[in-house]
Formats: C-alpha cells, sequence, structure tokens
C-alpha cells in the first residue's frame, strides 16, 4: 500500500483501490504491460512494487506534470478490460 493507493491480485484480476479519476487506460506491447493514468490529486516518487503474482509481475508508479501513471507488467501477451467500482478499478486478463 502506498498512501491512499492500494492493490489487491486475484488469479487474472488486479484490483487497484484509489479515489483519484482514470484519465485514461492502453496496453504497450514491448514489454506488456497495461497503464493507467490518473488524475493528479496525489504525487508519487517513481517506484516499483514486485508482485510476483503470475500474471502480475510488478507495477511501477510515476509522477507526472497533470496526471501520474501505474504501469503494470504482464508475464506474458493479453487483452483486458477495465471496470470502474465506487473504491477504484478493476482490471481483468483475458
Amino acid at each position: 500500500m502506498i498512501d491512499d493507493l492500494s492493490f489487491y491480485i486475484n488469479q487474472n484480476e488486479i484490483t487497484i483501490f484509489t479515489k483519484d479519476t482514470k484519465v485514461r487506460d492502453f496496453l504497450i506491447a514491448d514489454p506488456y504491460k497495461v497503464v493507467v493514468d490518473f488524475k493528479k490529486v496525489n504525487s508519487y516518487a517513481t517506484r516499483t512494487l514486485d508482485f510476483k503474482k503470475a500474471p502480475f509481475v510488478s507495477a511501477t508508479l510515476g509522477d507526472h506534470d497533470d496526471f501520474y501513471r501505474i504501469a503494470i507488467l504482464l508475464d506474458g501477451h493479453y487483452r483486458y478490460d477495465i471496470e470502474a467500482f465506487k473504491g477504484g478499478y478493476i482490471i481483468k486478463l483475458k
């Protein structure tokens, strides 16, 4: 857990608990990452959290001018869906 941000992994789903609003999300192919940008309410120093819980390898948080980014490194090629809920977002890999 980092301040007002935490993660929960359950099989092929990762839940991001945050009160911040998602700005955009996209996939990077090499290496395979799901990237989610959030409206900047909080500021996070760049750091990487190791998950080592397949298919999620790690998450890197980085601060940008108007947003902060979470890049979730995956262990292979996946498609994904992202759903909002009252406490954050759920990313489901397919």
